[in-house]
């Protein structure tokens, strides 16, 4: 038998266990939203705008997921988007976050460039400069300039992108001007994207008009003639509210931080505070319910090192494949249409030199790489001409985006991978000598691929999502790559849930 100082010892554990349970397990959050991209912490502040309590966890030991960014030495190195558009989404977010001073533009008319046979030539961006290039030939610029004159329709079908560009302006057009641009946004390969899981819009142009320009030029009006009508200067004086809509139409499209990309998602993650757990890597989440009391939990969530969470609901703003893992156990067949999503390998160089070592201008962007001309390399931005205080005075810094297939370059050693790479640009640069300074990355499946059949495939899930209240996807396979996309996908997860515990 135990001792009354047993009894009292063991009196005072169970107690200690309470109220361990009740601080730690028994806790019930309304929302757990994990991954810390764009799209969870986007997600995350919008939950708390909305007044919805939400803890944000996250595997790595800091936010942001692939906008990475390095700063060293003076130089502002990026793994992520290098100079993104910034719609209106997040422009509030970086009004809301008090982050205009640290906004640096860039410029929208800057020179992009496409290599063809070892030389660089300026891309096309208007009938003028399609008249002169040297990417095409003559054929090529008939075809492209008389699409307007022709009447087509797309098959019954999703075609491939390739299909489509053989189909109404040929090879030498998808390989010259469709491909350089498709690899550099999508990091995808044309022969198996899907125009309507990547371009839905060109595709309906042509369905409805018969002519991709035609039905571009008649897209253009209708969004000009409600713009006319809907945005009267009585509602823009009577509303002070919505005035900054207004204001960001105006601002620069193009930019990043003085900081880097990065400086969005450490803003985020610094306004969400001790709502956000670094070193969580989740381990499984299990349904432990189905319905919408808040007197008991609908998940619970298993973490590295024991942690565990209880909430009434989850957002999972994680790579499709990561997602497909997690959701294996309560929804298996939401977690078959994940792991389907096919993702592309990618890796960054990113270098810097004395300027004296490269002889080319850098006057522009960067320039894009066909893939019939051989190289690893995708495209190079030049940094330091887009944003010159991302590089000390006398230096200039750039970074390439390469291939992850072929030639096992992705496996190779780090200095093979970035000698590599580098020897490239020195041949089109005129670069001589090795770099003052080098960061790379290496992601093996980096980027979610649109491919024939995306689309279709992302309907599904939102069917299968439908089905599973209390459960959020956010994440770039959804509805776009971009930061906007990104974000815009983390806030509607946000406002689906919150109608969701409306309920």
């Amino acid at each position: 038998m135990l001792s009354h100082r047993g009894v009292a010892a063991s009196g005072a554990f169970a107690l200690l266990s309470i109220w361990y349970n009740l601080q730690v397990v028994g806790h019930i959050y309304k929302t757990v939203v994990i991954g810390a991209g764009i799209s969870g912490l986007a997600c995350a502040f919008r939950l708390r705008q909305l007044g919805i309590q939400a803890v944000l966890l996250e595997a790595s030991g800091r936010a942001g997921g692939m906008v990475s960014t390095v700063r060293r030495n003076g130089f502002v190195f990026e793994a992520g988007p290098q100079c993104p558009r910034f719609p209106a989404a997040v422009w509030n977010l970086v009004r809301e976050l008090n982050l205009e001073r640290e906004f640096v533009a860039g410029d929208p008319k800057a020179k992009r460039y496409i290599l063809r046979d070892g030389r660089l030539h300026l891309a096309p961006f208007s009938p003028g400069g399609l008249l002169a290039t040297r990417l095409v030939g003559p054929q090529s610029k008939y075809r492209l300039l008389s699409e307007a004159l022709r009447n087509s329709h797309p098959p019954s079908e999703e075609e491939s992108l390739a299909e489509f560009v053989e189909r109404k302006f040929g090879a030498e057009v998808l390989d010259y001007l469709a491909d350089p641009f498709i690899s550099t946004v999508f990091f995808g390969d044309a022969h198996k994207m899907g125009m309507e899981s990547a371009f839905p819009a060109l595709v309906e142009w042509e369905r409805s008009r018969g002519s991709v320009v035609r039905g571009a030029l008649s897209a253009y009006k209708s969004k000009r003639d409600a713009g006319k009508s809907s945005h009267l200067p009585s509602q823009r004086d009577s509303n002070a509210k919505h005035r900054g809509l207004y204001v960001t139409d105006a601002l620069p499209s193009l930019g990043s931080f003085r900081g880097g990309m990065a400086t969005l998602a450490e803003k985020l993650a610094e306004k969400l505070g001790e709502d956000v757990h670094f070193g969580a890597q989740v381990e499984s989440i299990v349904a432990t319910r189905a319905g919408n009391s808040a007197s008991e939990a609908a998940w619970q969530i298993r973490a590295s090192g024991g942690q565990e969470f209880s909430a009434e609901a989850v957002v999972l703003a994680v790579p499709a494949y990561a997602a497909a893992s997690l959701l294996q156990q309560n929804a298996p067949h939401l977690s078959r249409l994940l792991a389907a999503i096919e993702y592309a390998p990618m890796g960054i160089v990113s270098s810097a030199y004395d300027r004296k070592q490269v002889r080319h201008a850098l006057n522009g962007f960067g320039f894009m790489v066909p893939r019939r001309e051989g190289l690893h390399t995708v495209c190079t931005f030049w940094n330091s001409s887009l944003f010159p205080a991302h590089a000390p005075q006398g230096t200039v810094l750039m970074t390439s985006f390469v291939r992850g297939a072929g030639g096992g370059l992705m496996s190779a050693p780090y200095d093979v991978f970035a000698e590599t790479v580098e020897a490239e640009n020195a041949k089109v640069l005129e670069i001589s000598g090795a770099p003052i300074e080098r960061t790379l990355w290496r992601y093996p499946r980096a980027l979610p691929q649109y491919n024939v059949g995306h689309a279709h495939r992302v309907s599904e899930i939102r069917e299968a999502l439908n089905e599973l209240p209390g459960l959020g996807l956010a994440g770039n396979y959804l509805m776009g790559r971009s930061i906007g996309d990104c974000a815009e996908s983390g806030f509607q997860a946000a406002e689906k849930l919150r109608g969701h515990m409306r309920n």
